[in-house]
C-alpha cells in the first residue's frame, strides 16, 4: 500500500489517531512517499515515482487507487499504461456528482465533470461506495460496462464490536451520541460584496440544503418539545464526540437549549466505538434534498451505528442511507430539515427509551453484509474478475 508521509502539522479535518495507524501498519505493508513541498502536483509526482519502484519490485496483478484526491486517477492510468496492468478506481465519494462539493462557477464544474468522464472511460474497473453512486456513474458515461462497476460500501470491524453487547439502562436523561464533525459553516455565510458575489456564482451539482448536516434542526426540535412542556424536551441530551468548530459552537449557543449539548472532544476510534455502544441512542444527520431527489452518499458512521444495535435518530433524505436504516427496525426517521418531523421522531424515541425498549442492543442479521471482512471478499472477487478480462 502506497500513501503519503503525514504532515508534521495536521489540519482540522485530519486529526491523528495513532491506534488506527498502528493497526493498518500491522495488517499490511505501508510504503510512504517522501515529504514534499509544492502542493498536490508535487505529491502526485512523488506517488508516481514510488509506484513505479513498487511495480518493478512486486509486479502486481492489478492497481487499486482509492480517491480523493481525484487527480490521482492520472497517476494510476499512467502506471497502468506503462506496465500493462489493469487499473481500478475506488471513489469514496461521487466526485463531480457530489452535491456537497461546490465549484467556483458552472464552467469549473463542467470541466471537472469532463475529467471524471475521462477517468470512467479509462478505468478497467470502478468501485462505488453506494448503489446510488453506481447508477450515476453508469448514467454519466454510457461506454462504461455495468460489469466493470461494483459497489463496496463503508463498513465496520468485528473486532471493534466484541460480544456481549453492553446493556444500557435508562437513567435520568436520554443520551443521544453523534460522532464526527458537524458541517456548520454554511449557516453563517460571509456578508462582504466579494463573498456574496462569489456565493451567487458558485455551482453545486445537487440541490442540497446544507443546514441538514448541522445540529440546527435537531436543537430547534428539542426547544419546541421543551416549550410544549414535554418530558422528551427536558430529558434529552446531545453528546458530540468529535472536533468542535466556531460555527457549531455558535449554532449551539444561539439555540436556546445549549445546556442540552455536551462536547466530548475528539476521541480515538476505540473510544468513539465505546461511546456509541453505550449510548441511549445515536444521531445520524445528512443534508436536505427536495422530495423525490435521492441522496448520493451514505455517511460512513452509519454502518458502525448499525453494528451497535442501538436505536438511531435518522435525519435523512430519500436514498440509500434512509432505506438501510429503515430496514434495521430500530430507526426513527425524519426529514433532515423539518423541525416538526424531528420533534415527532424524537418524542417517539424518548417514549420507547423511557419504557426500557432499548436496554438490550439488537443488531439485525443484515449488518453482516457490511462487516469489513465480507466487504473485502467482495472486492477481491471483483478484482479477480478483471485480471483475466484485461489480459485476454
Amino acid at each position: 500500500m502506497i500513501t503519503r508521509t503525514p504532515p508534521a502539522k495536521r489540519n482540522y479535518w485530519e486529526p491523528l489517531d495513532a491506534t488506527l495507524v498502528e493497526a493498518v501498519e500491522r495488517a499490511s505493508r505501508v510504503v510512504r512517499t517522501p515529504p514534499t513541498t509544492g502542493g498536490l502536483d508535487a505529491w502526485l509526482t512523488a506517488a508516481e515515482c514510488v509506484g513505479e519502484e513498487e511495480i518493478r519490485r512486486q509486479r502486481p496483478d492489478v492497481l487499486l487507487l482509492t480517491m480523493s484526491p481525484f487527480a490521482l486517477w492520472r497517476v494510476g492510468a499512467s502506471l497502468a499504461d506503462r506496465h500493462g496492468i489493469p487499473v481500478v478506481f475506488d471513489l469514496r465519494d461521487p466526485w463531480a456528482l457530489d452535491g456537497w462539493q461546490s465549484y467556483r462557477t458552472w464552467f469549473h464544474w463542467r470541466r471537472e465533470r469532463s475529467e471524471m468522464r475521462r477517468m470512467l472511460r479509462r478505468a478497467d474497473g470502478v468501485v462505488a461506495n453506494t448503489p446510488e453512486s453506481r447508477k450515476l456513474f453508469l448514467a454519466l458515461e454510457p461506454s462504461l460496462r455495468p460489469e466493470r462497476v461494483t459497489v463496496v460500501t463503508n463498513g465496520w470491524e468485528r473486532d471493534a464490536f466484541p460480544l456481549p453487547t453492553p446493556r444500557v439502562v435508562p437513567g435520568d436523561t436520554m443520551r443521544i451520541v453523534f460522532t464526527g464533525s458537524f458541517l456548520s459553516r454554511p449557516l453563517y455565510p460571509g456578508s462582504s460584496l466579494r463573498e456574496r458575489v462569489g456565493a451567487w456564482l458558485r455551482y453545486v451539482p445537487e440541490p442540497i440544503e446544507a443546514s441538514g448536516r448541522t445540529p440546527l434542526h435537531l436543537l430547534q426540535a428539542l426547544k419546541d418539545l421543551r416549550d410544549r412542556g414535554l418530558a422528551s424536551g427536558r430529558e434529552t441530551r446531545l453528546i458530540v464526540v468529535g472536533q468542535k468548530d466556531e460555527w457549531t459552537t455558535r449554532c449551539v449557543n444561539e439555540s436556546g437549549v445549549a445546556d442540552a449539548v455536551e462536547f466530548a472532544g475528539y476521541l480515538s476510534h476505540a473510544e468513539s466505538v465505546r461511546a456509541i455502544r453505550e449510548a441511549d441512542a445515536l444521531f445520524l444527520p445528512l443534508h436536505g434534498l427536495p422530495s423525490g431527489v435521492r441522496s448520493r452518499i451514505v455517511p460512513g458512521k452509519a454502518y458502525e451505528y448499525l453494528a451497535t444495535g442501538r436505536p438511531i435518530l435518522g435525519a435523512l433524505p430519500e436514498g440509500d442511507a434512509r432505506e438501510i436504516l429503515e430496514g434495521s427496525g430500530r430507526a426513527f426517521i425524519a426529514d433532515p430539515c423539518d423541525r416538526v418531523q424531528l420533534a415527532t421522531a424524537l418524542d417517539r424515541l424518548h417514549a420507547a427509551w423511557r419504557k426500557g425498549a432499548f436496554i438490550e442492543s439488537s443488531a439485525g442479521a443484515e449488518i453482516a453484509m457490511y462487516e469489513r471482512r465480507s466487504l473485502a471478499e467482495r472486492l477481491v472477487e471483483f478484482l479477480h474478475g478483471l485480471v483475466p478480462a484485461s489480459a485476454a
